[in-house]
């Protein structure tokens, strides 16, 4: 019987790997730990859901007693959000917000359950291709996502747990509709010389919601990252996901001007 923890259950992908996990085709019994905010599901054989907050530390201390006596072979984290908003009116509380939930809230995460994993034991955290930092107006969202990374990497280098980071690109799932709702606000921003540019951004995030990978594809990757014994420190998911990836090897004077030519005319397009 292995232990797995996995933080923000609810998400879309989460449920897929649930799904895989109780499933058992690989013939390894799996102790689920699924966490929630509010709103708990019911408990079954091999699942038991607890409360967790990854941004409220006070939430890990009911957990001390729960976890008592368990190691965990596997920490999935699933915990997420997407602040979109030009640099140049950028709430700095909006960037609080987002390295709170995407890195605060891993490192609190890795704080409490350090104690509670093996020496052989697996963090994985789900981050995203704008953790290579291509994609302008969500800098908040790249920002965090490339610090998470940056934080696992060191992690396992004191530790020698190891860490996976799933790269995906444009997956279909309600959390578009929940950061749109989020950034209501904050696409009026958007205004002046930003204007037709937030338009489009908003248009092509209710989109996304119905294109790209599925969260079962995603599920999958993240399931062979779990049972493998070597798993590869960067999953990369998608055909927009590889794309971000060549980033890497462009100059950055070069790149920034692809990526502004390539938004302008995605804008163009979208208005006729």
């Amino acid at each position: 019987m292995k232990n797995i923890l996995l933080t923000a259950a609810n998400s879309d992908i989460a449920k897929s790997l649930i799904n895989l996990l109780l499933e058992n085709k690989t013939g390894v019994e799996f102790n689920i730990f699924a966490s929630y905010r509010k709103n708990l599901p019911e408990s079954d054989k091999n699942f038991t859901p607890v409360v967790l907050d990854l941004c409220d530390k006070n939430s890990f201390f009911a957990l001390e007693e729960k976890f008592k006596g368990i190691k965990f072979d596997t920490v999935v984290n699933f915990a997420g959000v997407a602040i979109t908003s030009p640099v140049s009116s950028l709430n700095p509380d909006e960037l609080k917000f987002q390295f709170d939930v995407s890195t605060i809230g891993l490192s609190r995460l890795l704080n409490f359950i350090h104690p509670y994993l093996k020496a052989d034991s697996k963090v994985i955290n789900i981050s995203s291709m704008a953790a290579f930092g291509v994609f302008p107006f969500i800098s908040p969202y790249c920002s965090a996502k490339a610090a998470a990374d940056i934080l696992l990497n060191a992690y396992e280098i004191e530790t020698g747990i190891r860490c996976v980071s799933i790269k995906p690109g444009v997956v279909k799932t309600k959390f578009w509709e929940y950061c749109i709702n989020l950034n209501e606000s904050n696409f009026k921003n958007f205004n002046g010389e930003y204007e037709k540019i937030g338009n489009f951004l908003l248009e092509n995030a209710k989109k996304n919601a119905n294109k790209g990978v599925s969260p079962d594809d995603v599920a999958k990757v993240i399931f062979k990252a779990v049972n493998s014994k070597n798993p590869k420190h960067s999953y990369l998911i998608g055909f927009d996901a590889y794309m971000a990836s060549f980033s890497r090897f462009i100059p950055k004077g070069i790149l920034n001007k692809i990526i502004r030519y390539t938004l302008n005319q995605r804008v163009r397009k979208f208005q006729k």
